[in-house]
């Protein structure tokens, strides 16, 4: 059973051989596969937003003396918030589609 039988309920015809046409012609059908292409070109996007920031309890301080006393570094650490809002996406552009002759052609309602 071939697909356009079994889905669309039509009867495929036979195929006629040369011989069995009538003296008032043959009625025969051309067939051609072709191959079309659609591009599609997918780029993403990405929109940062206004960043903020904002200090989380209070600094821790640090002092170290070096070995000859002669001076001290201090250190101060603060833990900071920082909020990036950032809005990914994708977006599509669509070429122009072409077309061309199938090298190879299967079922395409040859018979």
């Amino acid at each position: 059973m071939r697909i356009s039988e079994a889905y669309e309920h039509e009867p495929l015809l036979t195929c006629q051989s040369e011989e069995s046409c009538p003296l008032s012609g043959c009625n025969k059908v051309g067939t051609q596969c072709v191959d079309v292409t659609a591009p599609l070109t997918l780029a993403p996007t990405a929109v940062v937003g206004t960043v903020s920031v904002s200090c989380q309890g209070t600094p821790r301080i640090t002092c170290t003396t070096d070995a000859s006393g002669t001076s001290c570094t201090v250190t101060m650490t603060q833990q900071v918030c920082v909020s990036v809002p950032i809005r990914y996406g994708v977006t599509l552009t669509t070429g122009e589609p072409t077309i061309g002759c199938a090298d190879s052609c299967v079922g395409c309602g040859a018979c």
